[in-house]
């Protein structure tokens, strides 16, 4: 016998008790009923969902009869399964595309805004002004294009430009061109005669001076209409003034009329229409607006007001190009051409830096403008297309009425040919007006939009497996319920 135990201890070691042997025999059969019951409760889970699951095939693949009616619906399912993702792919390629579709439509407004009218004549100086100044001298130094447009003799060498260097061009641009109040004989709003030249704004544009009816600006109003047809909008009676004429390049006799939106900046020599004395023009004006979509999608819009300018907010591809120029002329020169867009109050070249920079720089830019200039179409943008006709004018009523409100005197055969000959070739009379209130709207619209991809998509799963989005939640369902059995919350 060992010393170091005593009988009780040998006994116990020799002879364990029943009762501590059984308590550990009992705490692993009950964790082993624990996982069986789990299981068990899980398997059955499953079976329900399977048995009730709307996903087609799904039940003959876990409770067919055989193992090989089995193994084909597996395929057949996972067949199924592979088509609906090939084909998801393909739609969800197709939305990322982001191609686009025209939607026309046709709105009514009741009383739309009259656009601004931009009125310019083709002539830039007047020979009255021009041939009683010193402005004779410097107008060949203003452009070497211009000088040789106009017919006009080329630049001096020896011209001391110092002597004009502090010229206002600008300002000379403006007293040299053709004004409101020359221009303007009669004019008539809405069938009264309730405007005159105070009605419009003088605005220079690469064609000089120019004059804007309904600009909004110097505390106008902005008017509009009520009724279309050509006796209810603008009526003018307008002097193109041949002999004020300046220049063998004067060829063409008459204006450009330019109909805008108020904000936007009037780039009447790339736009417009001509008018001719000797004529009576009708502008039958169709409003057109037409909305483009921004990025991603292939439209590529431009949606941002033009800051630079002020009162002329409204971006336009055109615009766009003409603050592209005058910027790389300002970067260039440090200065802008006196008939370019007024950037941020920029200063205007003057004589010597026409000469030594802007007209170089020019040159340089328009053979390279596509590398210069990034410029989008715009997403809203409103464009006024006229429908122009013509008759002649004046009539003989209409000189002898003229000569009698002029106070002159009774006339002749021969003086009321010579007076229609004068009036034929300096008068013409210009009828603006909306041809109706219906304006159409040309919108792009997403080709393939986001309900169409889910539509076809949920198309794609009925098709192929028969399912549907709340197949998809019962999985979800069944998937919530296994893992909560697992964790022991059932």
């Amino acid at each position: 016998m060992n010393p170091g135990f005593s009988k009780a201890e040998l006994a116990e070691t020799k002879y364990p008790k029943r009762g501590k042997s059984y308590d550990v025999n009992h705490t692993s059969d009950g964790q082993t009923a624990q996982v069986s019951s789990q299981k068990a409760e899980i398997e059955k889970t499953w079976n329900k969902f399977v048995e009730s699951s709307t996903l087609h095939g799904l039940l003959h693949v876990f409770s067919s009869s055989t193992r090989t009616r089995r193994f084909l619906w597996a395929v057949l399912l996972l067949l199924a399964m592979m088509w609906f993702s090939f084909q998801s792919f393909k739609l969800i390629e197709k939305y990322y595309r982001y191609r686009v579709t025209t939607k026309v439509s046709l709105k009514y407004d009741p009383m739309p805004t009259f656009p601004a009218v931009t009125i310019c004549n083709f002539n830039v100086f007047k020979r009255s002004v021009v041939r009683t100044s010193a402005y004779e001298e410097i107008l060949p130094q203003i452009h070497a294009s211009v000088v040789k447009k106009m017919g006009l003799p080329e630049v001096n060498d020896s011209f001391d430009l110092n002597k004009y260097h502090e010229l206002n061009l600008t300002q000379f641009y403006i007293d040299a061109g053709h004004q409101s109040n020359d221009t303007v004989e009669h004019c008539i709003w809405d069938g009264k005669p309730t405007c005159d030249h105070r009605n419009f704004t003088s605005v220079l544009t690469s064609m000089g001076l120019c004059h804007t009816f309904n600009s909004g600006r110097d505390g106008q109003r902005i008017l509009r209409v009520k009724q279309g047809g050509s006796n209810r909008g603008l009526h003018l009676i307008l002097d193109v003034r041949q002999e004020e004429y300046y220049g063998t390049a004067s060829y063409v006799a008459g204006l450009k009329v330019l109909v805008h939106d108020q904000q936007t900046l009037p780039l009447v020599s790339q736009l417009g229409f001509a008018v001719s004395p000797g004529a009576s023009t009708f502008a039958a004006l169709k409003k057109l607006r037409t909305l483009n979509l921004p990025k991603p999608y292939e439209g590529n819009c431009h949606d941002k007001e033009i800051t630079s300018i002020p009162g002329y907010n409204k971006y336009t591809i055109l615009s766009c190009q003409e603050i592209c120029a005058t910027n790389f002329v300002i970067n260039k020169c440090g200065c802008r051409d006196a008939l370019m867009a007024d950037i941020n109050n920029t200063k205007v070249c003057g004589l010597r830096e026409i000469k030594n920079c802007l007209e170089r720089e020019m040159s340089n830019f328009h053979i390279r403008i596509d590398d210069q200039c990034e410029c989008p179409v715009p997403c809203d943008s409103i464009s006024y297309n006229p429908i122009l006709s013509y008759a002649d004018f004046p009539s003989n009523n209409f000189i002898v009425n003229y000569i009698e409100q002029q106070g002159g005197p009774n006339l002749t055969t021969d003086s009321l040919e010579e007076k229609q000959e004068i009036l034929s070739q300096n008068m013409l009379e210009l009828r603006v007006y909306f041809q109706e209130l219906n304006y159409q709207v040309i919108e792009e619209i997403p080709a393939y939009s986001y309900e169409s991809l889910l539509g076809e998509i949920g198309g794609q799963v009925g098709l192929c497996v028969g399912a549907s989005l709340l197949t998809v939640l019962e999985f979800f369902d069944v998937i919530i319920t296994i893992v909560g059995i697992r964790l022991g919350f059932r």
